[in-house]
């Protein structure tokens, strides 16, 4: 869910700062500058802090750390695509700014949407499992980081590998799984790359 709400931060940020630019671009990437310079760990334990312990509030905090990497690719994409002759004949057209966005532009800029979307679910895993690994996560719920940290501190991180390892590797493949599929479907709907193959 964290991963979702950020690449659909980052993506409509991208759409629009990419397409109005002037002032509107350069308010939104000095705000993406600005989240850059946020380090994840120290706004989570932050968030917990004023928030209290919970899952909601990772969540929360992957989707406002995690969206910066998307908006600056899908801006990039979207400079190039508005200069077509069609997004000219749409607007020539009388088609609203909305309209030109989201049926002309954003169809051309789901491969890279989809993609950024399986980096972030992947991403989101790992700072979900590092949180709860440092105490952070939500209490009352099961997650492989929990798993890893009720072994640390029963010291049996070195004496028994099978508290550590089920949860380790798991948190491995599932990353690499959702890597695997996102880079998948980018072959799939990007014609360069089948030729390439």
């Amino acid at each position: 869910l964290g991963a979702f709400m950020a690449v659909f931060i980052g993506t409509n940020m991208g759409l629009i700062s990419g397409y109005f630019g002037g002032w509107i671009d350069d308010f939104l990437m000095r705000l993406t500058d600005i989240i850059y310079g946020v380090p994840f760990l120290p706004f989570v334990i932050g968030l917990v802090v004023i928030l209290g312990p919970g899952l909601f509030n990772v969540i929360l905090a992957i989707a406002l750390v995690q969206w910066r990497s998307t908006a600056r690719v899908i801006r990039s994409q979207v400079l190039t695509i508005k200069e077509r002759p069609y997004i000219e004949a749409a607007q020539a057209a009388g088609g609203s700014d909305a309209r030109v966005l989201y049926t002309h532009i954003l169809p051309n800029v789901l491969p890279l949407v989809f993609l950024y979307g399986a980096f972030s679910v992947g991403w989101a895993v790992i700072a979900e499992a590092s949180v709860s690994f440092l105490g952070f996560g939500d209490p009352l719920s099961v997650s492989w980081g929990k798993m890893l940290f009720t072994a640390y501190t029963a010291n049996a991180m070195r004496t028994a590998w099978w508290w550590v390892v089920p949860p380790g590797l798991s948190i491995n493949l599932l990353v690499i799984s959702v890597f695997l599929i996102g880079r998948t479907y980018e072959k799939v709907s990007n014609p360069e790359l089948r030729e390439r193959e």
